[in-house]
């Protein structure tokens, strides 16, 4: 025979409920009865069933109950013998309903009213708060203590019973519905009501509708749970059971507000509430039958997985797959030089401060940033890359931080989200920081002060949290002397340096990345003794990115043995810091730009051709069309550079850049300097 233990907080009254349940069920099933005290001294309930009446009870004995035990979670209303105590009441009286708390205020009434007792208006009152002092009758279950002075009419009519509704679920769980049916429960219902909770009633004139709705339910991703008018939780499924599994096993038989204290079940809008072991939204909306209040619908969703879904959708709306596909694995090389970098970035990974990858063009600043990405607790969200210098300047601020509808001439309808935005809970890369202008570089400094954004066109701030990589091939503290760039954002960026170390540091790694590049095209060719030595001994002025360009060369050939005459030309190098002696007859202007900046030469000198070439010509070249001239003469500029170089030499008057698209054109003391770099060349005191 199966045994069950009915639990209540004192004794008296869990062997009230025992003697509730045993009177018609005791043919079935041992029955004992526990306090919350007795249960404390016990090591566990062995039980087949333990019964309860409320959650708060639950909670403190469900340390005790065994895994083997099933929980039953008891319905309670007043038997027909209490509610014929009230049949004296007046039709019309006004009373209050007087109970511990307003739930089950809310539960005693709804259970009357259910019951048919619907000719006297009740009021909750739990012992507190103010009423309307003309009413003069008070009802209560037990409780009369809490009825206030003023009262001269008190219909105390004791504790409230099991009902009907809870012999057929324990007759069920026993597995004797069938025999209890046919003969106890006749003599049950004279004692007490079977009350069709309000969810029954709606869903049992709908042709079996629970049963669809149950399977229907098993098929949502979102936890839902379904409640009676009273809160009386009626269904649910396994997602909710999940979600909730932190705060109880059991759903089913306790008021939703037991289990989610924090849910406002007169409001629809979401709520944040946190669980030990997760941060959920819930939400509830109204079941209604006609004019009549059912219940009511409660999702639960996961928070973390809902970011996560935002962020998928934050990319749809952009069109555009921000992720990062490369990790450390796919870095070339194992030279001590980059091996070291590695290992820092791995450590750096592991923090949430801000980075800042310098090296020069060419290193793979992205690669390793996306590594970093990959390997931190962001990596599920969106890895955002912006070059800060392909970007023009007047869109660059509404791109990262998005715009609203109207807000200039030309903004997208709805307005869009901005890259900021995209990256929340991620990372955002900002490539070529040292590019970003000045007025942009404080709106970016108070974002990651506030941790905030605000659209353009907008007075709303928005709520980010993203890490940033800042990466850069010029030198900021220089920029920070001649103010082109803000130090408190440098400070603010350059929490975890990162150098990346040029090609030509790691001599050692160019036949594997080269080799690699190769296999990449799905070539086979092989390199001999000197040209290995040719290309390993070689600067790399490009770094990983022109030795990419000289095995795209090489395998276009159709050759699978390469000499070092079938090498395309390498352009030699020399270190200008030696270099002191400028002939006499060249200006101070042009030996002092030489010695400055003759590290950029090359760079210089095929600028100054391609625009000595077009002012014979009587034509401007724009930068883009410039920098297309000169890497088809060979060159691997970015446009970035030869933006740099163009800069350096018009500050230094050898060119003159008109703003906006007017282009660039060489001035006569450029015609100079390109003359004084060739006849120092030929005297061989540059390469």
């Amino acid at each position: 025979m199966k045994k069950i233990a009915v639990v209540a907080t004192e004794k008296e009254y869990a062997d009230f409920l025992m003697n509730n349940i045993s009177k018609y069920l005791k043919r079935y099933a041992g029955f004992v009865s526990y306090s919350i005290s007795e249960i404390q001294d016990k090591k566990q309930i062995t039980e087949d069933f333990v019964v309860v009446s409320a959650f708060n009870i639950f909670q403190q004995v469900r340390e005790k109950i065994s895994l083997a035990s099933e929980i039953i979670v008891l319905s309670l209303s007043l038997n027909k013998k209490q509610m014929n105590s009230l049949k004296d009441i007046p039709k019309g009286t006004k009373a209050l309903l007087v109970n511990f708390d307003n739930r089950s205020c809310m539960h005693t009434i709804t259970s009357m009213y259910n019951a048919g007792f619907r000719e006297v208006e009740l009021f909750p009152y739990y012992g507190e708060g103010d009423y309307d002092h003309t009413i003069t009758t008070a009802i209560t279950p037990n409780e009369a203590h809490l009825i206030p002075a003023g009262i001269d009419k008190i219909y105390d009519v004791g504790e409230s019973s099991v009902d009907m509704n809870s012999l057929y679920s324990i007759a069920d769980k026993l597995g004797v519905y069938e025999e209890f049916a046919a003969n106890e429960a006749s003599a049950a219902r004279r004692e007490y009501y079977y009350i069709s909770s309000s969810m029954d009633k709606l869903l049992d004139e709908k042709e079996n509708m629970s049963l669809k709705l149950d399977a229907l339910l098993k098929l949502m991703n979102d936890g839902i749970i379904i409640t009676d008018s009273a809160g009386r939780i009626y269904i649910s499924n396994k997602r909710a059971q999940k979600l909730l599994e932190c705060r109880t096993e059991v759903l089913r038989g306790f008021n939703i507000e037991e289990i989610i204290p924090e849910i406002d079940m007169n409001s629809t809008k979401e709520k944040l509430i946190r669980t030990k072991d997760t941060d959920l939204i819930v939400s509830s909306v109204e079941i209604r039958d006609d004019d009549e209040m059912a219940g009511h619908i409660v999702t639960v969703k996961d928070f973390e997985e809902e970011e996560q879904k935002q962020h998928g959708i934050r990319s749809k709306m952009s069109e555009t797959s921000h992720t990062a596909k490369y990790t450390f694995e796919d870095i070339l090389g194992t030279s001590e030089a980059i091996t070291k970098a590695i290992d820092k970035a791995k450590r750096i990974a592991d923090s949430d401060a801000s980075v800042m990858i310098t090296g020069e063009s060419g290193t793979g600043k992205e690669m390793f940033a996306q590594s970093i990405h990959n390997a931190s607790n962001r990596r599920k969200y969106n890895f955002v890359a912006v070059n800060c210098s392909a970007i023009p300047e007047n869109l660059l601020e509404s791109e990262m931080f998005g715009y609203e509808e109207g807000s200039f001439t030309g903004a997208r309808k709805g307005g869009k989200i901005g890259l900021f935005e995209l990256a929340h809970r991620g990372t955002i890369f900002l490539d070529e920081i040292g590019e970003m202008p000045l007025q942009l570089q404080s709106k970016l400094l108070r974002v990651l002060e506030e941790k905030k954004v605000m659209r353009v066109g907008s007075n709303k701030n928005i709520d980010i949290d993203v890490r940033i990589i800042s990466a850069t091939n010029e030198n900021l503290s220089e920029m920070i002397s001649k103010g082109k760039f803000r130090e408190d954002l440098y400070y603010r960026l350059n929490v975890l340096p990162l150098k990346i170390p040029p090609l030509r540091e790691r001599s050692e790694d160019v036949k594997e990345i080269f080799d690699y590049f190769v296999a990449q095209s799905k070539n086979n060719i092989v390199l001999d003794e000197d040209a290995q030595f040719t290309l390993s001994d070689y600067s790399w002025r490009g770094n990983v990115r022109e030795l990419r360009n000289v095995s795209e060369y090489l395998t276009s050939m159709g050759k699978t043995y390469i000499t070092v005459k079938d090498l395309p030309e390498l352009k030699k190098e020399k270190n200008y810091e030696t270099l002191v002696d400028i002939p006499k007859r060249q200006s101070n202007i042009i030996g002092k730009f030489i010695l400055n900046e003759g590290k950029e030469i090359e760079l210089y000198e095929d600028v100054l051709r391609e625009l000595e070439a077009s002012y014979n010509v009587g034509r401007r070249y724009g930068r883009q069309q410039l920098v297309k001239k000169i890497n088809e003469e060979g060159g691997l500029y970015s446009e970035g550079e030869v933006r740099k170089a163009l800069s350096k030499l018009d500050a230094y008057g050898f060119v003159r850049s008109a703003k906006g698209r007017g282009g660039s054109v060489i001035t006569e003391e450029g015609i100079h300097l390109k003359k004084a770099i060739n006849e120092l060349r030929a005297n061989g005191l540059i390469g």
